[in-house]
């Protein structure tokens, strides 16, 4: 990774050094071939989830213009500048919270019935909307290989893009955004896996070991 140094900082501006890239990661997303794919989208993924380990903030606004893509001087995958700090998450518990990492377990494991109560005590649906276990198992994830070739859970969080229409529920208790959570959970449930959903799915098509990337650093995260 690379992060540009700071050159100056105001009440609302922040100035870094100049980082010279070959363009975005949205490049990648458009043309890149499988091994730059495979090879960033891990960065990428690395990033959002040690981040909030080592430092205690989350980059909120991880959008694919935000990561320059940096290859090597012959040409292969390299590094990947990060930019833009202007929203950041800052997590006194130095990590992300264990409750997204429990709820992740619980998709992989595939108990939508445990699924649905837990989102109901984190506050993603109120008590008095009523869904199934199995359109509840289709929200909170979207999945993508593992080298393993296993399914993977990688987005908890509403992404109305990922579930069918007629899957999706209806009402006033059924927000994108966590009802009843705080403003922090709301940025580090929503945000860093609403990314690697990016990097994993139709978008990048990336291929990594997330499974193992989330054992590492994602905190209630315990698949079978």
């Amino acid at each position: 990774m690379d992060v540009p140094d700071v050159v100056a900082v105001g009440p609302r501006v922040l100035i870094t050094e100049w980082l010279d890239s070959a363009g975005s990661l949205a490049t990648i997303i458009a043309n890149g071939t499988q091994a730059e794919r495979d090879h960033y989208g891990e960065i990428f993924t690395r990033f959002l989830f040690s981040g909030p380990a080592r430092t205690g903030l989350l980059h909120a606004d991880p959008h694919p213009g935000n990561f320059r893509v940096i290859p090597n001087d012959d040409g292969s995958p390299g590094r990947i500048g990060v930019l833009d700090y202007g929203a950041v998450a800052r997590l006194p518990q130095r990590g992300l919270p264990e409750p997204m990492g429990r709820l992740i377990t619980l998709c992989a494991a595939g108990d939508g019935d445990a699924l649905i109560e837990g989102l109901r005590e984190e506050g993603f649906l109120k008590d008095r909307i009523r869904i199934e276990p199995q359109p509840a198992h289709g929200l909170p994830l979207a999945v993508r290989r593992s080298h393993a070739g296993r399914a993977l859970p990688v987005q908890p969080g509403v992404d109305a893009r990922a579930v069918p229409a007629d899957q999706q529920p209806e009402g006033p208790g059924v927000h994108g955004e966590h009802q009843g959570s705080t403003c922090r959970r709301r940025t580090s449930s929503s945000t860093a896996p609403g990314s690697v959903a990016s990097a994993c799915s139709a978008r990048l098509e990336a291929e990594a070991p997330f499974r193992a990337l989330l054992q590492e650093f994602l905190p209630g995260f315990t698949p079978a």
